[in-house]
């Protein structure tokens, strides 16, 4: 909660939940949290002397925290945040990253906000490299990345690189578990990743970082009223050398090598303005991201003049509006990309000059009617996204792009204005343009209260088409495309779940615990066939485990414990040889970690673990089992009315330099520090 001109938390305001009984005050910070409510649509009310009051539609779900911002002011606008939360249990089928938590964080891209997540493993090349992410053992191009509602896949190898989604730039961030095309759409056979881009920022701030490996970096950020509007804008540039000495392995030869050409510089920036329009709610946000990085290939075959750049500007337009009983939405985004990859002197190989320029527009519109009965909901919608590019890595087979549209509806049950007991059910089907056909797919998931335990179960299916990298790239020596590709599908993923929370004593405590079933009908797969000429392949794969998060707090001593661990038996679905596991999806991996928030110092200390991988389709070259560690400490102070924020971040504490892949060296020990102010 907010001063809409002057951006400054405003305490004392009144917030109630209308028809509930429930309210709260905020604190010196603007923020308030109320718990215990019901699942389903609720009206917030805010008042406070001296400001005009203020009503907000709220959607709360069981086992989740639903984060709202809002100023007061002439005409309310959303700008800072508070919470209300319907339970206290944890849920090991999403996460939700706020800014607050961002911004604690101290890592640098969105892939370091979500590894060692339970089910996630982010699959990196080295420091400054491509990062890109894999749930409960899927794929890459199986996990749908929206930014802002705009896919940030890559349309020709179907992957997101969330590298380039520096953390500067990220309101929120949620992880979504399992198949999820019902709702998202094709590309989400794995789960998803939602992040919305900054809506908010202070009136005025600044940070500036140093660290190993030459990395520096700056930040600006803002914002006011205009217009009726409030608005907000930043931007950051980042630069790292990269360069570090590293220990061969022992199957190449072994001594020390440096690793070259892993230096990369970014410049970023966004822009955001909200307020009213037609009666509704109008958010628009746009960014841009220029990147330039050395592509320094493998240990074993390094490649020091290869370069990667990325030009990216993208723009989005959301409006919606609560009329009665219907609220309607419409989301319209635009996203243009370019990259270009260079090499004059590769290894082997003749030279190459690649270049790729990707146009993605699209849109989605919805409306929802609040029944008000047993039947709480129904909504139904459309949408659409449109894919258009020129690229000199495909074939003159490829088309110039794709056109995909979905419809979808749904509903949710709620027997009795009290009851606990949530089901919900949806149905979607998409046009694969490039296949000429149609994929429906569906979701039905209860979520049933008893007592301090939340129970989940949930059926759903899901589908994600081929890339045309796979199918459409420029054939070359022992590597040839595949047109031929079947879309990779999940038929039946089936989900049982169970969280607990309460309070023993003065500790507070959580603990949630997934399993699924999740078998893929035709996963693509590089893989040679009998003349060793390597191509991407359908293979049936089965893939079933455990996703478990626990959670024990000590209020009285600011100290959280955290904790999770996955088993994700990824394997071929093969006749009498179905338990050899897919290659680089570590089949166990978890994290522990503690963090602890006397007065103004904050810390944490994290181990993640991943377990052993296999580099090639079948039990031989295992890469052995690692943990690493990593440290954040913070303290905030008052300075001649500036809010001082120094950090420390160090990752890899113990100079670990296992790596995911093999053949990409990591650097071990990294440190950054970084000083934040803003006025209080």
């Amino acid at each position: 909660m907010t001063d809409a001109i002057t951006g400054e938390p405003v305490e004392n305001a009144f917030v109630e939940v209308v028809g509930a009984g429930l309210s709260a005050y905020t604190d010196g910070r603007g923020e308030f949290r109320i718990r215990g409510l019901e699942s389903g649509e609720q009206t917030l009310r805010v008042s406070r002397m001296g400001y005009a009051p203020s009503e907000r539609r709220v959607e709360v779900r069981n086992g989740a925290s639903t984060w709202v911002n809002v100023s007061l002011g002439v005409q309310p606008v959303e700008i800072d945040e508070i919470a209300v939360e319907a339970t206290a249990a944890i849920d090991a089928t999403r996460d939700v990253i706020t800014r607050a938590e961002i911004e604690s964080s101290g890592e640098l891209t969105a892939a370091g906000l979500i590894e060692g997540r339970a089910g996630v493993v982010v699959q990196r090349r080295g420091p400054g490299a491509p990062q890109t992410v894999s749930i409960r053992g899927s794929s890459a191009d199986e996990v749908l990345v929206l930014l802002d509602g705009a896919p940030l896949n890559d349309p020709i190898t179907g992957a997101a690189d969330l590298s380039t989604v520096p953390t500067s730039q990220i309101e929120t961030l949620t992880v979504l578990r399992g198949s999820q095309s019902a709702i998202y759409g094709p590309g989400a056979a794995g789960g998803v990743v939602l992040i919305e881009s900054r809506m908010t920022a202070p009136p005025l701030g600044l940070s500036a970082e140093t660290g190993s490996l030459g990395y520096w970096s700056g930040r600006a950020e803002t914002s006011g009223p205009l217009l009726g509007l409030a608005w907000s804008a930043g931007g950051q540039v980042r630069r790292a050398e990269g360069s570090f000495e590293f220990e061969r392995p022992r199957e190449l030869g072994g001594g020390r090598a440096t690793r070259q050409n892993a230096d990369y510089y970014e410049a970023d920036g966004f822009a955001s303005a909200v307020g009213g329009l037609a009666s509704g709610d109008l958010r628009l946000r746009g960014g841009f991201t220029q990147l330039e990085r050395g592509v320094p290939g493998p240990s074993f075959l390094p490649t020091p003049s290869a370069r990667e750049e990325l030009t990216r500007w993208r723009g989005q337009v959301t409006w919606d509006r609560v009329a009665g009983r219907f609220r309607h939405a419409a989301r319209l985004f635009g996203v243009y990309q370019d990259v270009r990859f260079v090499d004059p002197a590769p290894p082997q190989g003749l030279p190459y000059d690649s270049r790729t320029e990707a146009l993605a527009l699209g849109g989605r519109l919805s409306s929802e009617l609040d029944l008000q009965s047993a039947m709480r909901s129904l909504w139904s919608g459309v949408e659409v996204r449109d894919q258009r590019y020129e690229s000199t890595v495909l074939d003159a087979a490829a088309p110039g792009g794709r056109f995909d549209f979905g419809a979808f509806v749904g509903g949710e049950l709620s027997p009795g204005s009290s009851s606990s007991t949530r089901l919900v059910a949806a149905l979607r089907v998409d046009r694969d343009d490039l296949a000429k056909s149609w994929y429906p797919t569906h979701e039905l998931s209860l979520t049933a209260v008893a007592g301090p335990a939340t129970l989940r179960a949930r059926h759903a299916s899901s589908f994600s088409p081929p890339t045309f990298g796979d199918q459409f790239f420029r054939e070359g020596i022992a590597v040839e495309p595949n047109p031929n590709l079947k879309a990779e599908r999940i038929p039946s993923d089936i989900g049982l779940g169970v969280s607990v929370g309460g309070n023993l004593g003065t500790t507070t405590a959580s603990l949630s615990i997934d399993g699924y079933i999740a078998d893929v009908k035709d996963m693509i797969i590089w893989a040679p066939d009998f003349r060793f000429v390597w191509s991407p392949r359908n293979f049936d794969v089965k893939r079933r485990g455990v996703d478990v998060q626990a959670q024990l707090g000590l209020p009285a001593r600011n100290l959280e414990l955290h904790g999770t661990y996955s088993l994700a038996r990824v394997t071929y679905d093969r006749p009498g040889d179905d338990d050899v596991q897919v290659i680089y999806r570590p089949r166990h991996s978890g994290t522990v970690g503690l963090s602890w928030q006397p007065g103004s110092w904050f810390f944490s200390a994290d181990a993640r673990f991943v377990g052993t991988r296999y580099p090639v389709p079948a039990p031989l070259n295992a890469l052995e089992p690692f943990w690493t560690w990593d440290l954040r400490l913070r303290r905030s102070f008052a300075a001649a009315g500036w809010q001082i924020t120094p950090m420390l971040a160090v990752d890899r504490v113990f100079d670990n330099r296992n790596s995911l892949i093999f053949g990409y060296p990591e650097p071990g020990r990294v440190i950054r520090f970084e000083v934040a102010a803003g006025p209080r």
